[in-house]
């Protein structure tokens, strides 16, 4: 007859306790992969989604043809850019975050529609720049018969007052980057002080919050841009959540300089169907 001594039992069972945490510690490391995996492909879904949408309506965007509308503005507001460090590069990346605000036409409706990136949802486009924000979409419709004379810049004056309770909705949290660029119909970007036809627009260069990048866009009557480039950059959730859990505004800025790696980035160029290209000088369209 066979017996087991106590040590013998004991020895047994912390040999199964060592297995069994060594497979719980297994599971867990890969639930946690299998979660940020997840996060990940969602966070990827929906920037690849958003960039769609906006891809389709900004190809719309049509000249309203009325000296006092707003074809298509884009600015850098008044605030401190989120600056990175880069992995194996001495040269630091600037995220920027940019107002944008277009219209289009579908009928006998024009179509206006902006966005722009806020940390305060209350108080709609006024709620305050920060490094990292959530991005809205404003929308309103005008009858063709109104966007003419002052009314055309209505839609323009509601964007920029417009608030969470009306005609927003928010899109994506988490957002680092959002900016566009400008382009004529040569493909050449646009900055102070190109060739154009006319005086309906204004571009201004930035000096001082985001050197080398244009700080304002505006075009009215007949000109809008002929190419859009957009960018978008999303922070990676589980980074989000670390970076609003610190206090400290200089710390979560340096938080988040040193996590550029952590930034999802979309980018895409657009083209404009309905660009008027006598509105440049580059095309000649009064030569016989």
């Amino acid at each position: 007859m066979l017996a087991f001594t106590l040590i013998e039992i004991m020895v047994v069972m912390v040999l199964l306790s060592v297995i069994i945490l060594g497979l719980m510690a297994m599971f867990d490391q890969t639930q946690k992969a299998f979660r940020a995996g997840m996060t990940q492909t969602d966070q990827l879904e929906a920037g690849r989604m958003f960039t769609d949408l906006l891809g389709r309506e900004l190809e719309e965007v049509t000249p309203c043809y009325q000296t006092n509308g707003m074809n298509f503005y884009a600015q850098i507001p008044l605030y401190a850019p989120l600056i990175q460090n880069l992995p194996a590069s001495q040269r630091p990346r600037t995220e920027i975050l940019q107002d944008l605000y277009f219209i289009s036409r579908d009928n006998q409706t024009w179509n206006c529609i902006g966005y722009y990136v806020r940390t305060n949802p209350d108080l709609g486009f006024f709620g305050g720049v920060g490094l990292v924000g959530s991005l809205y979409r404003f929308e309103t419709n005008v009858p063709v018969g109104q966007m003419n004379g002052l009314g055309a810049l209505l839609p323009y004056n509601t964007y920029l007052n417009a608030t969470n309770r009306f005609n927003v909705s928010k899109v994506l949290d988490g957002v680092v980057d959002f900016q566009v660029h400008c382009y004529d119909t040569n493909g050449f970007l646009l900055t102070n002080g190109v060739p154009i036809n006319n005086s309906f627009y204004r571009i201004t260069n930035s000096l001082t919050i985001a050197p080398g990048e244009v700080e304002f866009y505006g075009f009215s009557n007949n000109i809008v841009p002929a190419y859009v480039e957009v960018e978008l950059g999303i922070l990676e959730p589980a980074i989000l959540r670390q970076y609003n859990s610190i206090p400290d505004p200089l710390a979560r800025s340096n938080y988040l300089a040193n996590h550029a790696g952590n930034v999802q980035l979309f980018r895409q160029r657009i083209a404009v169907r309905n660009v008027n290209p006598c509105a440049y000088t580059t095309n000649n369209c009064f030569s016989n």
